[in-house]
């Protein structure tokens, strides 16, 4: 129960104090809005019948795009606004586990991409039964590929980019530097492919595999992350 007890104490709080920022709602509200605006007035929406699936498929992309924007902007922020208003240094030296303390960041950061996923989503459904003029459709998601994309996919990119991101933080301290660094992750799952040495299969048996892997990879990636950031270690971070 104590435990149950400190995480939520402390997500309560990453919560509060990202919302309490008007920057940050600033970003969520304005990446859920574009990433679910323009594919509606996109060409593709306009005739994805004509054009198949796989453009209207690509439109999923737009949903991802609104999780890598919040969680690179979120993830630094929840470490940042502490460094420089010191009270980082005060939670090192309470009874809240490490875990507790750092892990409650990467949940507010992926959770706060997810959501913003979400509502982009959202925004692109109610856009096209108002601009399709054929009723409500279902996009990208009556496909069993387009739902791996946007509630699989999305997940597990939202964990890497938060651990990512607070580590990077921690490490460096410069906001800019942060968020470029964070942003610039994804270009490390992106090499792969470009390089040639895997092959994007847009098959729902092949999304399926890559959504576990990936989580997969990504949960592993958190549960090192929270190894690493043990607070002796955040401490000389601090002070450089």
């Amino acid at each position: 129960m104590t435990v149950l007890r400190d995480w939520g104490t402390m997500i309560h709080k990453e919560i509060l104090e990202s919302f309490g920022h008007r920057r940050f709602l600033a970003v969520f509200a304005l990446a859920a809005l574009l990433t679910g605006v323009l594919p509606a007035l996109s060409l593709a929406h306009a005739h994805s019948h004509a054009l198949g699936g796989d453009l209207t498929l690509f439109r999923a992309i737009y949903v991802l795009l609104a999780a890598v924007i919040v969680v690179a902007q979120t993830a630094p922020d929840l470490v940042l606004h502490e460094r420089v208003g010191r009270t980082l240094d005060y939670l090192l030296t309470t009874r809240l586990p490490d875990a507790a303390i750092f892990g409650s960041k990467l949940v507010v950061a992926a959770g706060s991409g997810y959501a913003a996923a979400v509502l982009a989503l959202g925004v692109q459904l109610v856009l096209a039964a108002l601009l399709g003029h054929s009723g409500w459709s279902w996009l990208f998601l009556a496909l069993p590929i387009g739902r791996v994309a946007v509630f699989g996919i999305t997940a597990g990119l939202t964990v890497y980019l938060a651990v990512v991101g607070t580590f990077v933080a921690l490490r460096i301290g410069e906001q800019r530097t942060a968020y470029m660094a964070t942003m610039l992750s994804v270009g490390v799952l992106i090499a792969p492919f470009a390089l040639g040495w895997l092959t994007l299969t847009l098959t729902a048996t092949w999304m399926s595999q890559a959504a576990l892997v990936f989580g997969a990879v990504a949960v592993a990636l958190a549960l090192v992350g929270l190894g690493l950031l043990r607070r002796e270690r955040v401490v000389l971070y601090l002070q450089d």
